[in-house]
């Protein structure tokens, strides 16, 4: 080998040792300075047991879609931070409408799907039975929809309520009354009630007869009737046109609603204002089929869309809601996407104590969260002083208005409390007979 050619033979040796020596002590550098990838952490189960079939099946859509809105406005924004970014992910279950039916998907979704939580169940017959199950097995449950007070009287540890329930709103509904007696001369004084009779249209009763009995005003007639077979309230209505109230409290379900408007408008039955009790009359399968008989009707809320001019939070999520499901945002649904929301943040405080994989341990942590939450007007979209539970898990920060549904565009606005009115109410409720 010539002298040249062994030289070039030991460069060419010396290159590739540094290029090797090179080559490790990068990778050495990048696997001690390069940022290691964290596993995606795994998404945090709740259930929902909601009427997805059976009579109550419009509304149980609506109310999945709110909660559908906040899941995702959740888990774009970063998911539970505190438990490294889970996605919620949410099992839904079929109460069918029937309340056996929900406590057996309430028990699956505990026992099979492992769910964290359970939120649910829209009627208050339904949702019943849905938390004992809940109770029983020490598992969070959380409803923003049912309103009879006595989901919240049974001593549960594991049930929280979002909404305000009937023994808040009934006594709003005498200071409604006293308003038009005090605006309109004393024209308000005979009060009849006409309601299902499961436990929504029982407690609504209950809660407005103590509630109206107690300020002095004559409950002259009490009509009950059976909203899952009701095919006609012509004979209930006659019942009720005969006492000549001035004041007809209404609490329906959507189709019995009708039912009840169709009645009053065929006996031109003309009470001086007839203030529904939520549920039926704000649902869109009966707004969008009630046309112009539901003009003037007014209904008690906790949600109205012509809120969003005193709300800039709520015009954001009603405009994305209308975008995504092609129909407004209403009472139902705007209370279900609050009661989510209310979840995540229990969510997030029970991730700074507890991880899913002890299910029993962050299950408890959840309801620590929940009994220690305290959320402020504007962290909502509701208007709502904010969230914080009593001892029995009732929200004491919520409140109700009052809308009725204008003749100039059918939509429903707010009337009252006068401090939050968009428009003023349209009073007397005018006979069928005048109106074109």
């Amino acid at each position: 080998m010539s002298k040249t050619k062994a030289i070039a033979k030991t460069w060419t040796l010396a290159i590739i040792i540094i290029v090797i020596a090179l080559g490790a002590a990068g990778a050495y550098y990048y696997s001690i300075r390069a940022p290691t990838q964290q596993p995606k952490a795994a998404p945090v189960k709740i259930g929902a047991v909601l009427p997805l079939s059976g009579p109550l099946a419009q509304p149980g859509s609506d109310v999945r879609q709110g909660l559908e809105l906040a899941v995702r406005e959740i888990n774009e924004n970063g998911g539970v931070k505190s438990l490294g970014g889970a996605n919620i992910t949410v099992v839904y279950a079929d109460s069918g409408s029937r309340p056996e039916q929900g406590a057996a998907e309430a028990e699956r979704l505990i026992t099979d799907e492992k769910v964290t939580a359970i939120i649910g169940a829209y009627a208050s017959a339904l949702t019943k039975t849905v938390s004992e199950v809940c109770e029983r097995y020490s598992v969070p449950c959380i409803t923003g929809i049912s309103t009879s007070v006595t989901l919240t009287q049974r001593g549960y540890k594991w049930f929280f309520r979002t909404t305000p329930h009937d023994n808040q709103f009934a006594p709003q509904h005498v200071e409604f009354a006293n308003w038009l007696n005090q605006k309109y001369n004393k024209t308000i004084s005979a009060v009849a009630i006409i309601h299902e009779d499961t436990d929504f249209g029982t407690a609504s009763k209950d809660a407005w007869q103590a509630a109206f009995s107690g300020a002095g005003f004559p409950i002259v007639k009490i009509v009950s009737y059976h909203a899952a077979t009701v095919t006609s309230l012509t004979s209930e209505v006659a019942t009720l046109q005969a006492t000549n109230p001035d004041l007809l409290l209404a609490a329906s379900y959507a189709n019995d609603a009708l039912l009840l408007l169709q009645a009053m408008k065929t006996l031109n039955f003309n009470p001086k204002v007839f203030l529904g009790q939520d549920s039926g009359f704000i649902q869109p399968s009966y707004t969008q089929q009630v046309g112009k008989d539901g003009y003037y009707v007014a209904s008690r809320e906790v949600f109205a869309n012509d809120l969003a001019q005193a709300i800039p939070k709520l015009a954001q999520v009603s405009q994305r809601y209308q975008t995504l499901y092609k129909v407004a945002l209403n009472g139902e649904s705007a209370r279900e996407y609050t009661a989510t929301w209310v979840v995540y943040y229990a969510l997030e405080a029970a991730g700074k104590t507890a991880r899913p994989a002890n299910l029993e341990a962050f299950r408890t942590a959840i309801r620590d969260g929940l009994v220690n939450l305290k959320l402020t007007s504007d962290q909502l979209i509701m208007p709502w002083k904010g969230v914080q539970f009593d001892s029995t898990g009732q929200n004491i920060l919520g409140n109700g208005i009052i809308v009725q549904m204008m003749p100039d565009d059918g939509k429903y606005h707010t009337v009252y409390p006068e401090s939050v009115a968009i428009k003023p109410l349209i009073f007397p409720f005018p006979s069928w007979t005048s109106r074109t």
